[in-house]
């Protein structure tokens, strides 16, 4: 088959000829391309080739989420339980290797199908079912491993790192189930640490920059004293520079630790495997950054706790180096600069979230969008039933006073909002649909609160109407208190309105607790009314937001969802918050920017009119996040955000564009044309032209008398 027939496009024809090893200037003019643009495919083409190895050797792996009901009994149950599991597993031939790692309050276990295992089948998983059901574990799900290949150095240091990952995992569960060596955990992980940078060939000094850094991903607690971490690196440099070989005093038959020696043979034989792989050139990585990352994954899977690390870390480095000249304080997470460039404000792309895609009206011309107030004004007569003339009559109002506000006109807008409550009040108490509509006023007021920066009060209003239509009593409207007690003698009528204000404040309340920069309400709030259904609800993106603006990364990896993300947006949205967790642990994986920047694509180029403001909203959410991994990639993603909101003629999705910092870098056609739908919307123009304003004032006319005949008839 000829080679033009196995590629998708002339771009990526002259992409594979410049991998081949052809000229990028000749290759650009025989596809009639820009040179610049064919070298950005070109990197993109290898990052994704990069990113598809990395995914094929985690696909041989399988992790599992085990959620222990007791976190502090979970090391007891993970002996008692796990360990006869997998090592039960192994035995059967269904896995051929496992380990395992702790971040709260998950334990999460990679396991490696064996020769024996059947993928029709899950004993695995029926096991951990039947501990669910025993209530040893909380719960359990599958979720996909992503090999930290880079961190570990490569293809051949990540092989090494697996093995001792697993003798690592074995000999800690042999530990916690009572095979005491003498010493505490931290002394004998010390031990191993030390055996592990001897054998891979560091001289003393050289053991040092590795603690050092260590120590810079561990910062030390404010709370520490630098005379605590000298009296403790005077204990400690005894055990760093004891004799840890495989005949030395403490490992031999004979010795003290000789239950253990097993234990230290695996951080030895790793040692000297990562020591050979990097005088050879086979390692991708410094060989003292990899030590580093064993040690973290190694106290991590040892249950050392974050303080206990940072201290013990700390405390190693002054005992080879001396102590700091000035012990750096835990980084600020609010504001980054990640490493390729980019600076990070994490409250603003937290303030982009929940990314949830919804209809939303399209941001037509001023002219058209009048034009829709005076159809639902004029027809809103016809209707035999009642109810159905006052939603026509309702559409007008709250298109009237939307209009009102786009348009900056916001004491005409609540003008509105207020006229149209009060034709309502007289004829309480309501049933039916009736009243939705009766309370959507209201909302909308609440809705001109966070347009006016005050989050608080649209919440509390929310709040409040969601109470006082239950069980009665007073709600705020503006500054004047009104008794929702006769709004409805009905049962039926308030079954009917509750799920719609659940809605409404699992929606707009949690946005205005994220305006608010209330991180833990807003995650409250949104699991408060959550309901069930598929993808990753408003309760799922900020408790992950939450957590991770209270620095409990562990937690918000955990919560982030990896199994059953069919939907592009709901891959996108996933791939969102894993960059913006990382960034926020100051542990930024570029590895991942080409699945976040395929997923977005696959989002914003799907043209829908009526979702468009979403999703633009999550394409300039994913460019501010990519931007901190590469400036590039991020730019042209921007580009492309601007060119689908270009095509899909909507006001509110450009006028978002114009808003991001990065709208300089549009090109002068794409900026007018942006700007021209946002002029022809009149958004933010402070005015309605008068002809256009009578009209909207008479078509509100029609459509306030129709709403009083059919209410009070």
């Amino acid at each position: 088959m000829p080679a033009d027939q196995l590629v998708g496009s002339p771009t990526e024809q002259a992409v594979i000829a410049v991998l081949a090893g052809a000229s990028l200037a000749d290759t650009a003019t025989a596809a009639g391309l820009e040179q610049t643009d064919l070298a950005q495919a070109v990197e993109t083409y290898r990052l994704g080739g990069r990113q598809a190895l990395s995914e094929q050797e985690a696909a041989t792996w399988r992790q599992i989420y085990v959620r222990f009901s007791d976190w502090d009994a979970s090391e007891k149950d993970a002996v008692t339980d796990l360990a006869p599991l997998l090592h039960q597993a192994e035995a059967e031939g269904l896995i051929s290797t496992w380990w395992f790692m702790r971040k709260h309050p998950c334990w999460r276990l990679r396991l490696r199908p064996g020769p024996a295992a059947d993928p029709r089948q899950d004993p695995i998983g029926t096991a951990l079912d039947h501990l669910a059901q025993r209530k040893t574990i909380h719960s359990w799900w599958p979720g996909v491993y992503e090999a930290e290949t880079a961190a570990f150095g490569g293809e051949d240091g990540m092989a090494a790192a697996h093995q001792l990952f697993h003798d690592d995992s074995r000999a800690i569960l042999r530990l916690l189930a009572g095979n005491n060596t003498g010493l505490g955990r931290r002394e004998l992980s010390l031990l191993l640490c030390s055996t592990l940078m001897h054998a891979a060939g560091l001289e003393w000094y050289e053991q040092g920059d590795v603690w050092h850094r260590v120590a810079h991903e561990r910062p030390l607690p404010p709370d520490v004293p630098t005379r605590k971490l000298d009296a403790m690196a005077d204990s400690l440099r005894t055990l760093m520079l004891a004799d840890t070989s495989e005949a030395g005093a403490l490992f031999n038959a004979d010795g003290p630790l000789t239950h253990a020696a097993d234990w230290a043979g695996s951080f030895r034989l790793a040692g000297q495997n990562l020591g050979s792989r990097a005088r050879t050139g086979k390692l991708q990585r410094g060989l003292r950054h990899v030590l580093s990352y064993h040690i973290i994954f190694h106290w991590n899977r040892l249950g050392l706790p974050a303080r206990q690390q940072s201290i013990l870390a700390w405390a190693a480095r002054t005992a080879i180096l001396g102590p700091p000249p000035e012990v750096t304080p835990p980084a600020a997470h609010r504001s980054i600069k990640a490493p390729a460039s980019a600076p990070v404000d994490l409250v603003q792309i937290a303030c982009r979230f929940p990314l949830i895609i919804q209809s939303r009206p399209r941001g037509i011309s001023l002219h058209d969008r009048v034009r829709q107030v005076n159809h639902y004004a004029s027809t809103c007569h016809e209707p035999d039933d009642a109810e159905e003339r006052i939603d026509r009559a309702c559409t007008a109002w709250n298109l009237a006073a939307l209009i009102a506000s786009d348009c900056a006109l916001t004491d005409l807008a609540i003008e509105l909002c207020e006229r149209q409550f009060q034709i309502f009040q007289p004829a309480w108490p309501l049933s039916g649909r009736t009243t939705i509509a009766a309370l959507q006023p209201i909302v909308n007021l609440a809705r001109l609160d966070l347009r006016a920066h005050n989050p608080e009060r649209a919440y509390q209003t929310l709040r409040q109407l969601h109470r006082a239509v239950q069980h009665g009593g007073d709600v705020d409207v503006h500054g004047t208190p009104v008794r929702f007690d006769g709004f409805t003698t009905s049962t039926t009528a308030r079954t009917h309105v509750a799920p719609w204000l659940r809605t409404v404040l699992r929606e707009d309340g949690t946005r205005a607790l994220v305006a608010a920069q209330q991180w833990q309400r807003a995650a409250s709030n949104a699991a408060e009314h959550a309901v069930p259904g598929e993808g990753i609800d408003e309760a799922t993106q900020m408790a992950i937001i939450s957590h991770t603006m209270n620095d409990d990364f562990d937690a918000a990896h955990c919560a982030i969802p990896t199994a059953n993300l069919s939907a592009p947006w709901d891959q996108a949205t996933a791939h969102c918050l894993r960059v913006f967790v990382d960034l926020a642990s100051a542990r930024p994986d570029p590895s991942i920017l080409p699945s976040l920047l395929i997923t977005t694509r696959r989002t914003i180029h799907r043209p829908d009119p009526k979702r468009a403001t979403t999703q633009t909203r999550l394409g300039l959410a994913a460019v501010d996040l990519a931007a901190a991994l590469d400036t590039t990639h991020a730019s042209r993603l921007y580009t492309e955000v601007a060119q689908a909101a270009s095509r899909s003629g909507d006001a509110f999705a450009a006028r978002d564009v114009l808003k991001h910092p990065n709208k300089e870098s549009l090109r002068p056609v794409q900026s007018m044309t942006l700007t021209a739908l946002v002029e022809r919307a009149a958004l933010g123009q402070a005015g309605i032209e008068p002809n256009l304003l009578a009209d909207l004032k008479g078509s509100l006319e029609i459509a306030g008398k129709a709403l009083q005949d059919a209410l009070y008839r």
